[in-house]
C-alpha cells in the first residue's frame, strides 16, 4: 500500500509536469507555418495596432452612431455593432495586410505552401519603416503597454504572452532584464 501511494503521488506530479514540458518545447502539435495573411493579422494584433484602431473605430461608431440604452440592453443589437465594428477595422487595416501578402507569399505559380526566409523579409521585419512605426509607443500598443509596466519580470510576462503566447522561462526572464539592464538610457528602443 505504501509503495501504491508512493506511484500515485509520482504519478500525480509526473501527470502534471508532462503537458507543460510538451507545451513549452512544443511537441504537443507539430508547428505549422501562417499563411502571409495570417501572418499580417498576426503582426497587427500582437504590435496593438489592431487594438488601436478598435478603440478609434469604436469611438467614431459612438460618435456617428449613438447607442441607446435600450440598444446596449439588446444583445442582437450589440452583436452586429460588434460585427459592424470588426468590419470596419478590417477595412481599415486590409492595406496593411496586403503588404505582408506581397513580400511573404510565394510567386504566382510557385507552391503557397512552402516557406522559405528571404533578405527582403528579414530587412522588412527588422528596419522596415511600416513595422517599426507600429511599435513606437502610442495608445494601447504593445510598447506603450511593455513601457508602462513597473518591473522588467511584469514586462517579460506581458511581451512573451503577447508574442508567443506563454509564460516566459526563468531563462528567458534573465534574458529580458540582460538585455534592458544594457540599455537603461534608451528603454523604449530596446
Amino acid at each position: 500500500a505504501e509503495k501504491a501511494r508512493a506511484d500515485a503521488l509520482a504519478f500525480d506530479m509526473l501527470s502534471k509536469k508532462f503537458p507543460d514540458e510538451l507545451a513549452v518545447d512544443y511537441a504537443v502539435r507539430p508547428l505549422k507555418q501562417l499563411s502571409p495573411e495570417q501572418f499580417g493579422w498576426s503582426v497587427l494584433q500582437v504590435t496593438g495596432v489592431y487594438r488601436n484602431y478598435t478603440i478609434a473605430t469604436t469611438a467614431e461608431f459612438d460618435k456617428a452612431k449613438p447607442l441607446t440604452d435600450a440598444d446596449k440592453a439588446d444583445a442582437a443589437k450589440m452583436a452586429e455593432r460588434q460585427r459592424e465594428l470588426e468590419k470596419g477595422v478590417h477595412t481599415k487595416l486590409a492595406g496593411s495586410v496586403t503588404i505582408f501578402v506581397q513580400l511573404m507569399g510565394n510567386s504566382a505559380g510557385a507552391p503557397q505552401s512552402d516557406f522559405f526566409a528571404t533578405v527582403d523579409q528579414a530587412l522588412f521585419l527588422a528596419n522596415g519603416g511600416v513595422v517599426k512605426g507600429w511599435l513606437a509607443p502610442s495608445g494601447e500598443n504593445l510598447t506603450a503597454r511593455l513601457l508602462a509596466l513597473p518591473d522588467n519580470k511584469a514586462l517579460a510576462d506581458e511581451l512573451y504572452l503577447s508574442v508567443l503566447s506563454r509564460k516566459p522561462t526563468e531563462a528567458e526572464i534573465a534574458e529580458v532584464n540582460t538585455y534592458l539592464a544594457a540599455r537603461l538610457t534608451d528603454k523604449p528602443v530596446a
